[in-house]
């Protein structure tokens, strides 16, 4: 998707770098929201460990980071496993020395309605996004705590979780699992200053494209062109920018 900015251009809207000396690792960030994630909090001054299950796609956006002046490593691989999370949080520790962020926004998408939908099709949905969240905001908040200076975790959710959504009955309600475990761990972690926050993004990228009645816009936007008023004020559809700034 039309998403490419550059490090130099988010730095120049994030402005101070405060936070200089942290560590942040953001999963699926080879592409659209999680590259920009990705970007925005090196523009900030951290350090990033980029994870994809696209291997290209990790190297690519750490590559972005570090040619713009900023600090990045590609940790490509699939989130999910306990295995995969603690690979993370061990690559950050082992080439910064800390972590202090967990971005968790790795996802994918089996679309079917439900009397179509596989098992396989369920599991692998859940498995990526509730799961994932779990496995990579476990790893990194015992990291964090053995730090003892708090820490953040940004969970990304989904307006399917509020609204449902038709042909996605195990996206909606991974997305419904995240925002209750974010209300947990927010309880579990109030005295370690570890703050959990959900973020519930709507912005045109490689996975909102899928999406039919946003076809016309998606290859619009894809070739450079602005998002229509309505897509704004009628879907609070934006950039990835608008989301992450």
């Amino acid at each position: 998707m039309n998403e490419h900015k550059t490090l130099a251009e988010l730095r120049e809207k994030v402005g101070s770098a405060e936070l200089n000396g942290k560590v942040a690792i953001v999963t699926g960030a080879g592409r659209g929201l999680g590259r920009c994630y990705a970007l925005a909090l090196a523009a900030a001054g951290a350090s990033v460990v980029v994870n994809d299950a696209d291997e290209k796609a990790a190297e690519g956006a750490a590559a972005d980071i570090t040619e713009g002046g900023g600090k990045a490593i590609a940790a490509p691989g699939r989130v999910g496993p306990e295995a995969e999370a603690q690979r993370l949080v061990e690559t950050a520790v082992a080439e910064y020395g800390r972590l202090d962020i967990m971005v968790t926004n790795a996802g994918i998408l089996r679309d079917r309605v439900s009397w179509k939908m596989s098992e396989e099709d369920f599991d692998a949905v859940i498995g990526t996004h509730l799961k994932g969240t779990w496995t990579c905001g476990k790893a990194a908040l015992q990291q964090m705590r053995s730090q003892g200076e708090g820490g953040r975790l940004i969970l990304i959710g989904s307006p399917a979780y509020q609204f449902g959504s038709f042909g996605q009955s195990n996206y909606a309600p991974a997305k419904a699992g995240i925002v209750a475990l974010a209300r947990t761990w927010s309880m579990e972690l109030s005295r370690d200053k570890i703050t959990v926050n959900v973020v519930v993004p709507t912005a045109m990228t490689a996975m909102t494209a899928t999406i039919p009645v946003y076809k016309e816009w998606a290859e619009a936007y894809e070739n450079g062109l602005p998002l229509p008023k309505v897509a704004r004020t009628d879907h609070a559809l934006g950039s990835p920018e608008d989301v992450t700034l």
